[in-house]
């Protein structure tokens, strides 16, 4: 930081005259404490190891089902701290935890879109026509339509 707002001085002399309005916007800047806290974080996340944030399993499900498997017969009045583990590991509350864990540990992320072909729906005769295109998506199916026909549309009906 200390080096850009030694540059930044050194530049003033060669800039032309007008931009010191901007000049101290920037200096304030680089100055502000905000930017210094900023730039500590960002500092501090890239000095981590990003090894850590890696998920090590993305089948927690599968594993959570393999051990409530075992656990059920040994889940009795006889064995209470097996009991209270079998129904903690059932609550809906930890089982939607563990089902998002492996979404996202696998990028597995909905809804899938499809690819769009605009090739079709250009006019070969107008090459500088610009189509926008919306995507609305309910559930899992895209419903797509091009802007422009949705404009011709509400104009006339």
């Amino acid at each position: 930081m200390s080096k850009l707002l030694s540059s930044l001085e050194e530049a003033r002399g060669n800039l032309p005259s007008g931009c010191d309005e901007e000049l101290g916007f920037l200096s304030e800047l680089l100055q502000s404490r905000e930017l210094h806290a900023l730039v500590k974080v960002h500092n501090s996340i890239l000095d981590k190891d990003n090894d850590r944030f890696i998920p090590v399993i993305s089948n927690g499900i599968e594993i959570l089902e393999d051990v409530l498997d075992d656990l059920a017969p040994l889940a009795s009045e006889e064995n209470p701290e097996c009991s209270d583990l079998f129904e903690l590991l059932q609550m809906p509350h930890l089982q939607g935890l563990l089902y998002c864990h492996d979404i996202i540990a696998q990028k597995d992320y909905l809804p899938k879109l499809p690819d769009l072909q605009t090739e079709d729906m250009q006019d070969p005769n107008d090459p500088e026509e610009t189509i926008k295109i919306v995507q609305l998506v309910k559930s899992t199916e895209p419903l797509v339509m091009p802007l422009h026909l949705y404009c011709y549309i509400s104009l006339y009906h």
